[in-house]
């Protein structure tokens, strides 16, 4: 289960075993700030969403669990070999698995959100790139002829989508299923209104969008360069042929 609903793009943190509600609040801090954190209650689902998510930290508590950690650790080594590795374990058990971090029980919120901070930090910092806008994705800062600005977690994701794709049109229809999930297309005021922030947000002139253009009927494109805009000035004309 996600205690935040950012897209697959941001950082994911992946929490494997049973769950302490007792640190309920640190998860909510640390998605809040930017992570997407994810819980697996068995060994099963918890590979499965690695395989899924590729999650850059994954934390795993074989305690009160029915799994080994020491197999499940040597497991994601083998499937995540970028991933970082945080053990929860008891004093007098499991000090021999290899992992990158460990939280010895009995640990306080303080703790484990110290072990999470340092986790975060020792990633390198998740930013795309594309002509005059950078975005980096923990912190959700986008820079751009604007100026700096923070996002939203679904204004970061829609603007990752188009720096991952620049200068392609992308449709409304992707755009309502890869971001807000659903395939209804009846009502896109949501969508719109997201847009209209974007450009308050990168945009020079707002009112007279030059990166973040509408490509009438269909979608949306990123346009990054003066050429990348005259050809795809010259598609829409074709488009609407």
């Amino acid at each position: 289960m996600s205690r935040n609903s950012s897209a697959a793009r941001l950082t994911h943190i992946l929490y494997i075993g049973r769950e302490d509600p007792g640190y309920e609040k640190v998860w909510q801090a640390i998605g809040q700030e930017g992570a997407n954190v994810v819980f697996a209650r068995t060994q099963t689902m918890g590979l499965d969403l690695a395989r899924r998510l590729q999650p850059a930290i994954v934390v795993i508590n074989p305690l009160n669990s029915h799994f080994s950690g020491e197999r499940l650790c040597r497991e994601l080594k083998r499937r995540l070999p970028q991933a970082r590795r945080v053990l929860i374990c008891d004093r007098s058990e499991n000090q021999h698995i290899e992992c990158e971090d460990r939280l010895v029980r009995p640990f306080t919120p303080r703790r484990l959100r110290e072990t999470m901070g340092k986790a975060l930090s020792s990633l390198a910092p998740p930013v795309l790139k594309a002509g005059p806008i950078e975005l980096n994705l923990t912190t959700r800062v986008v820079k751009s002829p604007q100026g700096q600005a923070r996002l939203t977690p679904k204004q970061c994701e829609l603007l990752a989508t188009f720096l991952q794709r620049p200068n392609q049109v992308i449709s409304r229809e992707s755009l309502m299923s890869d971001i807000w999930e659903t395939h209804y297309l009846g009502d896109t005021r949501t969508l719109d209104v997201h847009i209209h922030w974007l450009r308050e947000k990168i945009e020079e002139d707002p009112t007279r969008p030059g990166l973040l253009v509408t490509v009438r009927g269909v979608g949306y494109r990123l346009v990054i360069a003066p050429s990348a805009a005259r050809a795809a000035r010259q598609a829409d004309q074709q488009l609407q042929m």
